[in-house]
């Protein structure tokens, strides 16, 4: 079964360096499939009451799991070490909202899209003169460090739209969240899911604003050469989508429907 084996400041050190990418045949002779998630950008993946890890990728790692016939083994790390440690062959692949970049297609391999995220601006209901991405000019925002639904896009927006007054980077949606609710931050540049989930369980504090700065897809990441793993997993997005499986859990994690239909069926290049 889909286990969570140790903490995000343990990891880096007890993870095993996989010499080289360990396709389905490998994996199976192992007898798991090593992968990682952030655990803290929830409705995606975070910790539940229980100590357990859950959420929208999580419940796709679960089906993927039965599907190829292998245990996996899935472990929370920061988000700033998860790229790199995917690209040193420490794990097998990534369940936690990946988006494909140029730069990631040219890195990882990747399955088809089982999501999709757009970037949009959170403004507090407070901050009534923000109607969008164009009007952060002077304003506290804030997003996840580094992250290309953050960071990236929120750089680029004060670039071509003008300066923050400051800008402020998270390790994770619930820190970023809250610093909007107790009045921090004036607003934020997140994916839309996770705000509307969000929004959804604290009802007037925050609300999404104009159009999506940028609309990208999510797909599970994995290292070079793990063409039988790709396969597998394809296999399992395809038939989730088929079945019914992945609208469900969309309706559950983030109120959206028929969200197969907003999905391709290839890795976009």
């Amino acid at each position: 079964m889909l286990r969570r084996l140790i903490s995000a400041a343990l990891l880096a050190a007890c993870l095993p360096s996989l010499a080289s990418a360990a396709d389905l045949d490998a994996i199976r002779e192992r007898g798991k499939l090593i992968a990682v998630t952030t655990g803290n950008l929830p409705p995606n993946t975070f910790v539940d009451k229980n100590n357990e890890l859950t959420g929208f990728d999580i419940d796709v790692a679960h089906y993927i799991e039965k599907k190829i016939g292998v245990p996996i083994e899935i472990s929370r790390l920061d988000w700033k070490g998860i790229l790199p440690g995917l690209q040193a062959g420490r794990f097998d692949a990534v369940f936690s909202n990946v988006n494909m970049t140029p730069e990631r297609l040219g890195m990882f391999e990747y399955s088809i899209p089982y999501s999709r995220s757009a970037i949009v601006v959170v403004r507090s209901t407070k901050a009534t003169d923000i109607n969008g991405y164009d009007s952060l000019v002077g304003k506290r925002v804030g997003g996840i460090a580094g992250g290309n639904d953050g960071e990236i896009p929120a750089r680029a927006i004060a670039k071509e739209y003008g300066d923050f007054k400051k800008f402020t980077g998270y390790a994770g949606y619930t820190e970023m969240f809250r610093d909007l609710q107790v009045g921090r931050i004036d607003a934020v540049i997140a994916p839309e899911l996770a705000s509307a989930n969000f929004i959804r369980e604290n009802p007037g504090i925050a609300e999404i604003v104009g159009k999506p700065y940028s609309v990208v897809y999510v797909g599970v990441p994995m290292q070079p050469g793990s063409d039988k793993l790709k396969a597998a997993i394809d296999g399992a997005i395809r038939e989730m989508r088929e079945n019914g499986t992945l609208d469900a859990l969309a309706k559950k994690y983030f109120g959206i429907e028929h969200f197969s239909d907003q999905l391709i069926d290839e890795v976009p290049h």
